[in-house]
């Protein structure tokens, strides 16, 4: 699949579909690879005022990467 944010090809199990919308009849999704997830996560868990260290045992724990990028 291709990542929304970085257009990178990757396997499914290496990203995740998530909303970003709600429209009538359903949903809007989009799919982004595990590494724009940990982006995203990353840049929360520095606001809320995590040290590099348990952002980073954060983002392992959460988003582990499963598989390489094909």
């Amino acid at each position: 699949m291709i990542c929304k944010e970085c257009k990178e090809n990757v396997e499914e199990i290496n990203g995740r579909s998530v909303i970003i919308g709600e429209r009538g009849d359903g949903f809007d999704w989009i799919f982004l690879c595990i590494q724009c997830v940990r982006d995203w996560r990353q840049r929360g868990l520095e606001r809320e005022g995590n040290s590099p260290k348990d952002i980073k045992l954060k983002l392992d724990k959460e988003y582990p990467f499963l598989n390489t990028r094909t």
